[in-house]
C-alpha cells in the first residue's frame, strides 16, 4: 500500500510497501526490429537487456545490444533508415506517368525544399503506380515527399504484400521486403472468379470452412468462400492478424492470421502478456470459431491468471457491472497460489457475458470474451437397427453409434454437438453388407486352396482346406469386414512330398 494507517498502536496493513526497480518500456524505432519475439510497448526487467538491429537495407545490419536499469534503456535508440543516391530529375511534370517494374507512386504538385531522391531499388514480381497508374522508368528523379507503393504480383499462395517508402530530403525512408514468388507462370491478372489456395501452416492457429476444422496442409477453395481462424488456445496465445477472411479475386482479404505464445511459454516473463488459463465444473464450456468461451449456463467458470506473486498482484477487469465476483491467489488443493491469480464466474448466468481482462502490474494484458448461452444440437433421429449411446443434445456431449441388427455403420461412428449448436458430422446409417467370392489364386504348382464360406455377412467367416499331399501355408479361415471385402492374407497350399518337405517361420 501506498498509505499506512495507524489503528490502535499497530499499523493497520497486512504488508510493509516495497520499492521494486522500475521497468523499461521497449520504444517503437523506425525501420528496427526487436529479437528473441520482443515487440514495441513490451516491457523488460530492471537488469535484463534485449537485441535489437536495423532491418534488412536500412543500415548497419549488427544487432545491437539494450540494457534496463532503474526505467531507462542503454542505448536509448537506433538510428536506421534507408539511403538511397539522389539524382536531380527532369525539369518536366511531377504528377506525370512514368515506370519502374513495380510500385505505386504518389507524389505531391507543391514545391519541396527537400532534395530529390534517385529510383529506389527495383522488386522482382512487384509492380509500381502513380497516382493509381502504372508508371514507367523514365523518371531519373523522385522529389522529396515522393511516396511510393510497392504492390506484390498475387500469387497461388493467395497472399499479396504490400508497403510504402517515402523520398525525404534525398533519403528513402520505409521498410524494403520482397516479393516471394518468383514464378512467371503466376504473374497473371487475377480473376474475378478464380480461386485461393489455403496454406494451413501457421503454428498454433486453427481455422474453419463451414462450421468444420480444416485439418488438410494445403485446400483450394472456391470464390467467396469464407475462412474463420482462432488461436487453438485462447487462454495461452493472442492473435495478430483477420480471423475472418475470404476470397476475393483470387486473394484471402485482410491479413494471415498468426498466434504467439503469452508468459507461460516465456518463463512467465514480466515483459510478457499474461496467460489465462481457463478451468470448469458443472457444465460445458468451449472455444467458438472465432475465438470467444461459449460457457452454458449454470456453470462455474475459473480463469487464472498467471504471474509470479513476488512481484506483485494482478488485477481483473470486466467489461459490465452486473455483479462482483470472486477473485484472489488460488487456494484449491493442487494449485499453484504463487502463480495463479484466479476470477470465478459462479453458476453463469446469460448476464455474465461480457470481456474479462487481466491486467499484471507490468500493465500488460489479456482477455478472453464470455458468452452464456443455452447451446444444443439437433434432436438426434435413431434409424432402425442403429444404437446411440445417448440422446443427449447439449454443447459438448458426444455420441457414440453401434448397428443392432449385424449390419455395418456406414459414415462416422462418433459425433459432438459443437458450440454453434451443429453436429460435427451427419448421422450414420445401418445397411446389409456381404462379401462375394473369395478372390484366392492357384500357386505356381497349380494347387488352391479349397473354400468354404460359412457366412457372407459382416463378421462372417470362411474356411481354407488343402487336397491331400498339399498343406496349408497361412490362416485357415477369413473374416467377412464391413467393407464387403474378405480380411487378407489368404493362405496358400504347399506340397508335401518328401523332396519338397521343409519348415517355415511360425
Amino acid at each position: 500500500p501506498s498509505n499506512l494507517r495507524c489503528w490502535n498502536g499497530e499499523w493497520a496493513v497486512s504488508s510493509l510497501p516495497e520499492c521494486l526497480p522500475a521497468p523499461c518500456v521497449l520504444p517503437q524505432i523506425m525501420h528496427a526490429m526487436y529479437q528473441g519475439g520482443y515487440r514495441a510497448g513490451l516491457t523488460i526487467a530492471h537488469g535484463s537487456s534485449v537485441m535489437i538491429q536495423c532491418e534488412s537495407g536500412m543500415g548497419n545490419m549488427a544487432a545491437v545490444q539494450m540494457d534496463c536499469a532503474l526505467g531507462s534503456l542503454t542505448p536509448e535508440t537506433l538510428n536506421c533508415g534507408y539511403i538511397a543516391a539522389s539524382r536531380k530529375s527532369r525539369d518536366d511534370d511531377s504528377s506525370s506517368i512514368i515506370v519502374l517494374d513495380g510500385a505505386n507512386v504518389t507524389s505531391s504538385e507543391d514545391e519541396n525544399d527537400g532534395r530529390d531522391c534517385g529510383p529506389p531499388g527495383k522488386i522482382h514480381g512487384s509492380l509500381v503506380y502513380k497516382n493509381g497508374e502504372q508508371i514507367d522508368d523514365s523518371e531519373e528523379g523522385f522529389h522529396s515527399g515522393t511516396e511510393i507503393t510497392f504492390d506484390c504480383i498475387a500469387s497461388i499462395t493467395g497472399e499479396q504484400t504490400t508497403w510504402k517508402i517515402i523520398c525525404e530530403d534525398g533519403l528513402w525512408i520505409g521498410r524494403s521486403m520482397n516479393c516471394e514468388d518468383d514464378d512467371p507462370a503466376y504473374h497473371r491478372i487475377p480473376s474475378a472468379n478464380g480461386s485461393c489456395v489455403f496454406r494451413n501452416n501457421e503454428p498454433h492457429v486453427v481455422s474453419f470452412y463451414n462450421d468444420l476444422e480444416i485439418r488438410e496442409d494445403i485446400v483450394e477453395f472456391p470464390p467467396m468462400t469464407t475462412i474463420i481462424s482462432r488461436c487453438v488456445d485462447i487462454g495461452k496465445y493472442a492473435m495478430i492478424g483477420t480471423s475472418v477472411r475470404t476470397c476475393v479475386r483470387e486473394e484471402w482479404t485482410g491479413q494471415k492470421p498468426s498466434c504467439f505464445g503469452l508468459n507461460q511459454e516465456n518463463d512467465y516473463a514480466m515483459e510478457k502478456p499474461p496467460t489465462i488459463l481457463i478451468r470448469h465444473q458443472n457444465g460445458p464450456i468451449a472455444q467458438s470459431n472465432d475465438g470467444k468461451l461459449i460457457v452454458y449456463p449454470g456453470t462455474t467458470v475459473h480463469l487464472e491468471c498467471l504471474w509470479m506473486r513476488r512481484f506483485g498482484n494482478p488485477k481483473w477487469n470486466v467489461s459490465h457491472d452486473y455483479r462482483k465476483y470472486p477473485e484472489g491467489w488460488s487456494s484449491d488443493e493442487g494449485r499453484d497460489p504463487q502463480l495463479e491469480y484466479r476470477i470465478s464466474i459462479m453458476h453463469a448466468v446469460k448476464d455474465d457475458s461480457g470481456t474479462f481482462t487481466c491486467v499484471t502490474p507490468a500493465r500488460h494484458t489479456h482477455s478472453v470474451e464470455v458468452f452464456v448461452k443455452p447451446v444444443h444440437c439437433n434432436e438426434i433421429q435413431v434409424r432402425r437397427g442403429l444404437s446411440a449411446s445417448t440422446l443427449e443434445t447439449m454443447m459438448g456431449t458426444r455420441v457414440l453409434f453401434s448397428c443392432t441388427n449385424g449390419n455395418a455403420l456406414i459414415g462416422t461412428p462418433e459425433i459432438s454437438c459443437l458450440p454453434s449448436g451443429n453436429w460435427s458430422a451427419p448421422l450414420p446409417v445401418c445397411e446389409s453388407v456381404e462379401c462375394g467370392e473369395v478372390p484366392i489364386q492357384a500357386n505356381s504348382n497349380g494347387s488352391a486352396p479349397r473354400v468354404a464360406i460359412l457366412s457372407r455377412e459382416v463378421g462372417g467367416r470362411a474356411a481354407f482346406s488343402c487336397p491331400p499331399g498339399y498343406g496349408l501355408r497361412g490362416p485357415s479361415e477369413a473374416i467377412c469386414l464391413p467393407s464387403g471385402e474378405w480380411g487378407a492374407p489368404f493362405p496358400s497350399c504347399v506340397d508335401l512330398s518328401p523332396a519338397e518337405v521343409q519348415c517355415f517361420h511360425p
